[in-house]
């Protein structure tokens, strides 16, 4: 794994699913780049969620800048809520990984609730299906029609303080119910203590394997 494509939906998918991987990969002198499929526009007046593009694209900018990550800012998104399987979009993303030598992509769970990442995970496996290597993540806490159950760990716990400042560059209508942030390292912690129980106060991120050749 030497050249690493991250794909959310939303733009704050990546550092909740990946986010401390994602820095420990750069520190490593990987390259690791990110794209964004959707415009991130949420209006829920029951839950006073009211959510803007340009607000969360200057936001992903600012985190992607903390964990030291290639944001490609300029790919086309979707409507937020409204993400499908698109042609156009996929071989973008298909082109963007033949250009940069892509050899592992790492998306959303293809079983998760939240429309938008169950097609986002299909747009990302059908473009990076010749790569070596991919990984599928959960970035939100769903209860999941199937179990999300990974058996490929990074230990994360020197980067934690990095993930924690990335989602910190989020608004607080990221941090659903002002809970989705701290829930996340909770369960990397646990995560941690899963695969390392012989320490105290580990971290790690999750994923579920698709492929891994290297």
């Amino acid at each position: 794994m030497n050249k690493i494509l991250v794909i959310g939906a939303h733009y704050d998918d990546a550092e909740l699913g990946v986010g401390g991987a994602m820095a420990k990969w750069v520190n490593e002198k990987k390259e690791v780049f990110k794209i964004t499929l959707s415009d991130n526009v949420t209006t829920f007046s029951q839950k006073n969620l009211y959510v803007e593009h340009k607000k969360s694209k200057q936001e992903s900018a600012n985190a992607c800048k903390v964990l030291g990550v290639k944001e490609i800012s300029n790919f086309p998104v979707q409507v937020c809520t409204e993400l499908e399987f698109q042609k156009k979009q996929m071989q973008l993303i298909e082109k963007i990984i033949i250009e940069n030598c892509i050899d592992t992509v790492v998306f959303h769970n293809l079983f998760d609730v939240q429309q938008d990442h169950v097609h986002a995970s299909t747009i990302s496996y059908v473009a990076g299906r010749y790569c070596k290597n991919l990984l599928m993540y959960q970035s939100n806490k769903y209860i999941l029609p199937m179990d999300f159950y990974p058996r490929f760990f990074v230990d994360v716990t020197e980067f934690i303080n990095l993930k924690k400042e990335a989602l910190n560059c989020y608004s607080t209508e990221h941090n659903r119910n002002n809970q989705l942030f701290s829930s996340t390292i909770s369960q990397n912690k646990t995560w941690g203590y899963q695969c390392r129980m012989d320490e105290a106060d580990t971290y790690a991120e999750a994923f579920q394997v698709m492929k891994l050749s290297s």
